[in-house]
């Protein structure tokens, strides 16, 4: 009768013992986990920061979470918002009045704002930061940004203090001036300013509101966030589902627009980049513990001549694999942390971002990165341990390290040295493409992140999105501007600036909002393409024809004939400048919709007003750096006659100026002068974007090369783990060959041979498949940045060429060293 004998003792004290008489070995596998939880947990922790951190500041920016705003909504479109599925939330604000500047003010353009306790915590409070107090709750309580408080000359507020402010109020059209002494609730830090110049808001109590005359039931503004990220799309369905009235309007919070096909692209780009970190943390780790169990095989076989059995030898590898892991894994967690919290701020700072740096430590980036490197370990394990288990033990004991069918080599050209380095390359076959697919992975994703790097072209970049080299903005024109719009340039300053020194030409633009008559012989087939292109359903002409259409408002830009001028350069149009000028045609920018022919004749008019115009359509063409819009219908562009003629006293909305590229530096000093710091007035110049773009460079260099520098530090630490422990375990072949004559000399020769193998093939894998992969990836990020310029990256592919030949030279030299410390003798001995 056989009692059952409990192993698990015995097995656990030969994995300790095994783990501890490797210690070089547990070394290169700890090393491999660590580098692979690295890997993986930096390239999405820094990815999603990266993400995170530029969509936050944009957020920011806004000042808003919302997407969208609605001007007056009335009961019933309030009521139809709450129904509508793809509307997530909904926030109310009103204006209360508007703040009188005194000297302690100064130059700003403030207004007293309520908002709903929905807009207040969901939409506005996870865009500020610093927030001290609370929302004001009596009527003599205000909240005030920071910046505005440090602008009276408040650097250190506190709750409860004296804000005296006088300030105008409507109220049943009476407009009269009021003063009062509020107390400070709170304040915070709030970076709308950035966007808008000197107009900001202070924030009062419903109670305040009530007592000036607001209805909290019928608020000014609804804010709307939608559930997806359409947002043009959306705003179609939004015009369809709730018709608008008279002087309602609704637009985009920001003039960035956003679709999902948009993105199709870069979720390629990250799909293909995913897939190389996991596929190079598998190859890694597999490698690793292949050799390491592989050069163990002798041991096994001991064990099983002493009555281990298949079962507990697996239970052997897989409880030292188990061990290393749990000590590699927390080890490349904590890399992966420090790495972000580095790298992220350090790429971050080169950009100049005032709003802050997000750094994502999303727990589920350190789950799946320990899941995936765990995983990857265990099942590394499994091969070469039933491998082990298999193995019988004689041929366990005779195993020296390299396991392959003897073969007969028939030839005529004998034992040259370059032939035995090749046939030895490819002894082991799945070695070798290990080896190829490690070092081709790396290597592939530091010439892809260099390709990128050096399209990113900054005369390409200012060229698309700057015409000229100088613009000057009046930003009370522009999109989320909270208050009157002013003639903030003037003739005189349009003066000032052509008196500068160094500047060539001038050009203004006037811009306004006009009314435009649908007619369905001449937009009809347009509305179809808009319709089709945006994804929306399209409304009948019936309902385009109402007043109050989606179609009925455009924006109206008034243009001079020298920028037509340029304009028909650039675009290959021809328009007639002369009738242009007269004001008898007009140009339509179709947002490269067809639909729109050229001849036909349409009327426009201004807001609230039945003094239609005539014009006939001159040109068609992507007009949209002089102006963009987020209405339905087309933008209309029209001369300065045709403008001053149509718009009673317009606005100027931006100038233009052009001068030579090494006059740039002084005329933005002076024009800088010009604007005195005058928030509402905002200057972009080709000077500032080289800056912008340079920046940017700098920080996909330094985030994205951090990724690919790990990636080809994987690969070539898995080139020297094969080589050197493939060169240790055949040290005994090798003692076999010296004894019948090869000289050291030759032995060195060949390993050389077998080096520049592995370096030429990985070279020519790289140059080819590589270089052809970093043009598909070119291809993608092309997409979404037009600006892109292909460059092969020549000199970083000959430095990672020279590296791939300087590892692959050194490593089988370096090995073959460490084994001649033991004589021939002794290494002949040890078969025995």
């Amino acid at each position: 009768m056989m009692f059952p004998n409990s192993n698990k003792p015995v097995v656990k004290k030969l994995t300790s013992r095994s783990l501890k008489a490797n210690r070089t070995r547990n070394r290169f596998v700890i090393l491999a986990i660590v580098l692979t939880t690295w890997l993986i947990t930096s390239f999405f922790s820094i990815g999603l920061s990266n993400y995170k951190t530029f969509e936050m500041q944009q957020l920011k920016i806004n000042g808003t979470m919302a997407d969208v705003y609605l001007t007056s909504p009335s009961e019933q479109q309030m009521n139809k918002l709450k129904e509508l599925s793809y509307i997530k939330t909904i926030g109310l604000q009103s204006r209360v009045g508007n703040v009188i500047n005194t000297p302690e003010i100064g130059d700003l353009n403030l207004a007293l704002l309520w908002y709903d306790s929905t807009e207040w915590t969901e939409m506005r409070k996870p865009v500020i930061d610093g927030l001290k107090g609370t929302y004001p709750d009596k009527e003599n309580e205000i909240a005030v940004p920071l910046w505005i408080l440090q602008s009276m000359g408040m650097d250190d507020p506190q709750i409860g203090m004296s804000l005296p402010l006088t300030y105008s109020v409507t109220r049943d059209g009476v407009k009269s001036q009021q003063s009062s002494n509020f107390v400070l609730s709170g304040w915070f830090t709030d970076y709308s300013h950035v966007r808008t110049g000197n107009s900001g808001a202070m924030l009062v109590s419903g109670a305040f509101a009530t007592a000036h005359g607001v209805d909290l039931k019928n608020p000014k503004n609804a804010t709307i966030l939608f559930n997806e990220k359409n947002t043009d799309v959306l705003i179609s369905r939004l015009q369809q589902d709730i018709p608008l009235g008279k002087n309602q309007k609704l637009e985009p919070v920001s003039n960035q627009s956003s679709t999902s096909s948009d993105r199709t692209a870069t979720l390629i780009g990250y799909a293909g980049i995913i897939l190389f970190v996991m596929l190079s943390g598998y190859l890694l780790i597999y490698n690793v513990l292949y050799i390491s169990v592989s050069r163990d095989t002798r041991f096994y076989g001991l064990l099983r001549t002493l009555g281990t059995t298949q079962r507990q030898i697996k239970k052997i590898v897989r409880a030292q694999a188990s061990r290393l892991a749990l000590i590699a894994i927390p080890l490349g967690l904590a890399a992966g942390a420090v790495t972000s919290f580095v790298m992220v701020p350090l790429a971050m700072s080169t950009m100049d971002l005032d709003t802050g740096v997000v750094i994502s430590f999303h727990p589920l980036i350190f789950i799946g990165a320990a899941l995936f490197a765990w995983m990857t370990t265990m099942f590394s394990a499994i091969k070469p341990a039933s491998i082990a288990g298999k193995v019988s033990p004689i041929e366990a004991v005779r195993y020296t390290g390299t396991m392959v069918k003897a073969k007969t080599k028939r030839g005529t050209g004998g034992s040259k040295l370059h032939r035995l380095a090749w046939r030895n390359i490819f002894r082991v076959k799945k070695r070798a493409m290990v080896v190829f697919l490690s070092l081709f992975l790396g290597l592939t994703t530091f010439l892809v992140i260099n390709t990128l790097v050096l399209s990113m072209s900054t005369d390409h970049f200012i060229a698309e999105y700057m015409d000229n080299d100088f613009t000057l903005s009046n930003q009370t024109m522009s999109f989320g501007f909270e208050g009157e719009e002013k003639a903030k340039i003037t003739a005189d300053m349009i003066k000032e600036i052509q008196d500068i020194k160094g500047v060539k030409e001038v050009f203004k633009a006037y811009s306004g909002i006009g009314q435009i008559k649908y007619d369905p012989e001449v937009f009809s087939k347009y509305v179809d393409e808009f319709a089709k292109s945006y994804h929306t359903d399209r409304p009948t002409d019936d309902q385009l024809a109402e007043p109050q259409s989606m179609f009925s408002m455009t924006h109206v830009i008034g243009v001079d004939s020298d920028q037509v001028k340029k304009m028909e350069e650039k675009l290959g149009i021809t328009v007639d400048k002369e009738r242009f000028e007269k004001g008898e045609i007009a140009l339509l920018d179709n947002f490269s919709l067809a639909g729109i022919k050229i001849g036909d004749n349409f009327q426009i008019s201004p807001i609230n007003s039945d003094a239609a115009q005539s014009f006939e359509i001159g040109g068609l063409a992507d007009f949209s750096s002089l102006g963009s819009s987020h209405f339905v219908a087309p933008n209309v562009y029209i001369s300065h006659t045709a403008m001053e003629k149509l718009m009673n006293d317009p606005l100027i909305s931006k100038v233009y100026i052009n001068a030579d590229p090494k006059d740039w530096k002084p005329i933005t000093d002076q024009l800088e002068g010009l604007i005195g710091g005058d928030g509402e007035l905002k200057l972009e110049s080709k000077l500032y974007m080289e800056k912008f773009m340079e920046s940017a460079k700098l920080t996909f260099y330094i985030m994205g090369g951090g990724i690919a520098l790990i990636l080809a530090l994987i690969g070539i630490l898995n080139y020297v783990n094969i080589m050197y422990t493939g060169v240790v375990a055949r040290k005994l072949e090798f003692a076999v060959m010296e004894s019948i004559g090869m000289t050291s000399k030759q032995m060195r020769k060949l390993l050389l041979f077998e080096g520049a193998g592995y370096a030429i093939i990985s070279t020519l894998l790289i140059s080819t498949i590589g270089t052809l992969i970093s043009y598909g990836a070119y291809s993608l990020f092309s997409q979404e940045a037009t600006y892109a310029v292909f460059s092969f990256p020549t000199l970083p592919l000959s430095i990672a060429i020279v590296l791939v030949f300087a590892v692959c030279l050194s490593v089988p030299l370096i090995a073959y060293k460490q084994i001649k410390k033991d004589s021939i003798v002794e290494r002949l001995r040890q078969m025995e």
